[in-house]
């Protein structure tokens, strides 16, 4: 990726995130002063590959996905600092992260490098296009038309996660910083109904011209930009239809009309490169960290299963390679997690730790396990049955992982691989997965099994959703399942080596957390402080700003 260099940035965060962000406010806003006497211009193909890279990256690294995603949906324990997983996240994290996803990075460094990645990146490649005084500049690098259809689809898949993480959020006034220095915030009711109508207005608006240049996604190839809006459209639509079914099952019915992913190699994923800063940010924490180990939850659900996919989601303990495999108790205060070591734990699997482990925007299994729910519950009855469909997304997760690891790299630092010990850990990967009927036919997997089939759907769904820690999160607060995760006040008995106790899962969190799991994020401070009035309007519309506070979409 280029770096691009500016002098005297500052990025102020929403509500303020849209005073002059990240490339200052100018009246030609397509350039950029790089150097105040060499201005340059900035192609759309750059902020692309930014928008892409940097979304991505910030929400699948160590802070975001790491510490808030993959613990409160119990992929994860904490090795150690344990606060997050006991629900007092670090203030500072949430304010950032809710400036980058906005505005890009923050950041002021003495050699002026300034990351971006933020929304605005889109935005700009929408603005830039459809400015009469710089489209056709613009349009060397893809279809006008396209290019503001990638953007839009992009942008749709991040708001509906923040939304799903906060609920009310700017939306309609956020991103116009030429008008909205305090944007309002908008309902999460009127943000998916917004965001159906947006990915529904890109689909249309492609045309047959070239796609965009810099797509690290799909390399411009509009047909498959266009099935992964109506796959979009299905993960809007099966979240709505709790409260909304109606208006659910037009969306399901509209996108399968128009196309939605039909396998594995129509997933949305972006594909990290060996090196920094372009590896996975999984993978550069780990190299001077051992934050997280894989949750005694997790482990537990998918050995009960005889889940194969154990062995590409965790490795087996480093002082035992040939061991079970063992997770970290979930939840533990700081002092009780301290005495277990982590190369007596499962650590998170090479599969998913690697360089160029991908990170997945949405893909095929995903589609596989909404059209079984939406099956099973007559909402869309015209492409197969629920039970093809389960199967489908079961078998489509775990050819996944089988093309991962052929793709996996051996060899990469790995700072928990103790090679004193147990040499070449990082050398060690799993068998691919071969039969996969024998695992359709276990008693807590068949479809036939006597198990609800509601249930079934949401605990495999949860499984092929790891690592993407929020959607999994967002899954559980809408279904329940699975039901074993722990809540406040469980009380949990474990043994890890020679380490053994009890103890009761405590929150750290400041209020009472009803449904024993947060069924929502608090809002940063900074954005309370400085975009006050509609951070005040919001919370009197949605509710106390508590983690107690459910969504629109999520009921009872």
């Amino acid at each position: 990726m280029k770096t691009i260099k500016i002098s005297n940035k500052k990025i102020i965060g929403l509500g303020f995130v849209l005073l002059f962000l990240v490339f200052g406010c100018t009246k030609n806003f397509e350039e950029l002063n790089v150097n105040p006497n060499e201005p340059v211009e900035v192609p759309t193909s750059y902020l692309l590959t930014d928008g892409q890279k940097g979304l991505m990256s910030f929400l699948w690294d160590e802070w975001w996905n790491g510490r808030f995603g993959m613990l409160y949906s119990q992929y994860w324990s904490q090795a150690s600092y344990t606060d997050e997983s006991r629900y007092k996240p670090r203030e500072g994290v949430n304010n950032n992260y809710w400036i980058f996803f906005y505005a890009g990075r923050d950041v002021n460094p003495p050699d002026g490098e300034l990351n971006g990645g933020g929304m605005m990146s889109l935005q700009r490649i929408i603005d830039l296009n459809e400015d009469p005084e710089t489209a056709a500049k613009s349009s060397q690098y893809g279809s006008n038309n396209n290019q503001i259809a990638v953007a839009r689809i992009l942008k749709a898949w991040m708001f509906q996660i923040l939304t799903d993480t906060w609920g009310y959020i700017p939306y309609s006034e956020a991103l116009n910083i030429a008008n909205y220095d305090y944007p309002a915030y908008d309902s999460q009711e009127g943000i998916y109904y917004a965001l159906l109508d947006e990915l529904e207005a890109a689909i249309d608006q492609m045309d047959d011209g070239a796609g965009p240049s810099g797509d690290m996604i799909y390399g411009g190839n509009m047909e498959n930009w266009k099935k992964f809006a109506n796959s979009l459209k299905l993960r809007i639509a099966i979240r709505m239809s709790n409260i909304k079914e109606g208006d659910a099952t037009t969306a399901i019915n509209e996108a399968m009309a128009s196309g939605v992913f039909e396998s594995n190699a129509d997933n949305a994923q972006l594909i990290f490169e060996t090196g920094k800063p372009n590896n996975n940010p999984l993978n550069e924490n780990q190299k001077t960290r051992s934050d997280f180990a894989v949750s005694k939850t997790f482990i537990d659900f998918l050995v009960t299963r005889n889940d194969p996919r154990i062995d590409f989601y965790a490795n087996t303990p480093n002082y035992n390679l040939d061991s079970v495999h063992v997770g970290f108790p979930y939840g533990m205060t700081n002092t009780d997690a301290t005495p277990i070591l982590v190369e007596t734990v499962s650590m998170p699997g090479n599969c998913v730790y690697a360089p160029q482990a991908p990170a997945f925007y949405m893909n095929y299994a995903e589609v596989c396990f909404i059209l079984a729910e939406a099956a099973e519950r007559g909402i869309y009855s015209s492409g197969g049955d629920a039970k093809t469909w389960y199967e489908a997304g079961i078998s489509a997760s775990m050819n996944m992982w089988n093309d991962i690891l052929a793709a996996t790299p051996t060899g990469w630092k790995r700072i928990d691989g103790n090679d004193d010990i147990v040499p070449y850990v990082t050398d060690i990967l799993p068998d691919p997965i071969g039969d996969i009927s024998s695992y359709l036919a276990d008693p807590l997997v068949a479809w036939d099994g006597g198990v609800d089939q509601s249930k079934l759907i949401a605990e495999q769904k949860y499984i092929a959703l790891y690592p993407q820690g929020l959607q999994a999160w967002f899954e559980w607060r809408r279904t329940g399942y699975p039901e074993e995760l722990i809540k406040i006040g469980d009380v949990i008995t474990y043994t890890v080596g020679a380490v053994s106790g009890e103890y009761e899962f405590i929150t750290l969190a400041p209020a009472a957390i009803t449904y024993g799991i947060p069924v929502r994020m608090t809002y940063p401070v900074e954005e309370q402080t400085l975009n006050s009035a509609s951070y005040g309007a919001a919370v009197t519309e949605q509710g106390e700003d508590y983690f107690n506070t459910r969504t629109w979409w999520d009921i009872d």
